[in-house]
């Protein structure tokens, strides 16, 4: 009966552990996020956490960085919980108050957001071939470049 017992604690136990660790988890990203709840000249001055890409983009679907601000919007709510949504709603945006607001700035691929997840579909979606034609670039286009340099590196010795 106590081999019983301990067995079953032992299960509940590690269940109760994670649950704490994905409201921690949850919170640290509700800190992230609300400073990019913020005017474009405030976020633009903060740095991507690369490192955590894993944790606070949509790396198991690339298209919703891209594809739309619904689609963003319920990513941002379902990572961050219903607590913290809740705890933020009606907060005034643009005040580095508001989670869900600055996760969508964070995520977000649209003109005046953060553009800090990867995503090989918005690249190609955003960046297509007209932008980056090959053929559009001569030689001619960085001769002067070479000038520049040449006088640069002659004024240093």
């Amino acid at each position: 009966m106590k081999n019983l017992l301990l067995a079953a604690l032992l299960a509940v136990v590690p269940a109760v552990s994670f649950a704490e660790a994905d409201d921690a988890a949850r919170e640290k990203y509700a800190e992230i996020f609300r400073k990019y709840d913020a005017p474009e000249e405030v976020f633009d001055e903060l740095d991507c956490h690369d490192d955590l890409d894993n944790e606070l983009c949509p790396m198991h679907d690339d298209k919703i960085p891209c594809g739309g601000a619904e689609g963003i919007e319920k990513y941002c709510k379902d990572l961050l919980g219903e607590a913290i949504v809740k705890a933020d709603e009606g907060k005034e945006p643009g005040k580095q108050l508001n989670a869900v607001e600055g996760c969508k700035t964070y995520v977000s691929w649209d003109d005046d957001k953060a553009v800090c997840c990867p995503s090989d579909h918005c690249w190609d979606e955003e960046y297509d071939d007209e932008d980056f034609d090959d053929e559009d670039l001569d030689d001619e286009d960085f001769e002067d470049d070479d000038e520049y340099l040449d006088e640069d590196i002659a004024e240093e010795f």
